[in-house]
């Protein structure tokens, strides 16, 4: 039933948006081809049902990937889309999630939940060096580490960054170039750096509402 639901789903956009349905359907063979790709490679990733790949897709290291349904990457209008994961780390992604230019580098578990979007953003799980001059001389695996989760329906917007032990409530906004150090709550938008509470999320698009409030 859930297969069914989602291809009447695809069905009712390309009815709405036929110009979409070459590209989706090349993307969606693009998908297949890099699954094809990472298996070859012997890569840890396990990659559901309707992936699609606009552009290209890299995973680095020999950490654990693991990315839902109805997932797609969209490399061709930012820059490419690559995960980086050490030995022990597992990048865990859920189902409708879009990427679009995202950089993650992971050492220990970073989350995202079903649908979210994010765009060319930077997510890391680790401070990546200590402060001390001498950092060059310490290997990733000594690094502390804290964990990383986006929760349900979050939207990332370009140029943030979000860094280790950070946790982001369902439904919530980053906006554009933002530093996000520290938790974000459900239904809250944020945006700044330092970043700061802009105004909650409604539950339902009113056509206008914005504009008149502004």
């Amino acid at each position: 039933m859930e297969d069914i639901f989602r291809l009447s789903k695809l069905f009712e956009r390309a009815i709405k948006e036929p110009h979409l349905i070459i590209p989706g359907t090349i993307a969606l063979l693009n998908g297949y081809l890099h699954k094809i790709k990472f298996f070859l490679l012997c890569k840890k990733v396990t990659i559901g049902k309707g992936f699609r790949v606009y552009g290209n897709f890299h995973i680095m290291g020999t950490g654990r990937v693991i990315i839902g349904d109805n997932c797609f990457i969209q490399s061709k209008v930012f820059k490419t889309v690559s995960f980086t994961a050490l030995p022990a780390a597992v990048i865990e992604i859920g189902n409708s999630v879009g990427f679009n230019g995202t950089t993650i580098q992971c050492f220990q578990n970073i989350f995202i939940g079903d649908n979210c979007n994010i765009a060319d953003a930077y997510i890391v799980d680790s401070p990546a060096h200590f402060l001390s001059a001498d950092r060059r001389s310490f290997i990733s695996q000594e690094i502390p580490t804290a964990p990383v989760r986006l929760e349900k329906n979050i939207w990332i917007s370009t140029k943030v960054v979000i860094c280790h032990g950070v946790t982001i409530g369902a439904n919530s906004v980053v906006g554009a170039c933002s530093l996000v150090r520290s938790d974000i709550p459900s239904d809250k938008f944020y945006a700044g750096n330092p970043l700061r509470f802009i105004k909650p999320i409604p539950s339902q698009h009113i056509p206008n509402a914005e504009r008149k409030n502004s």
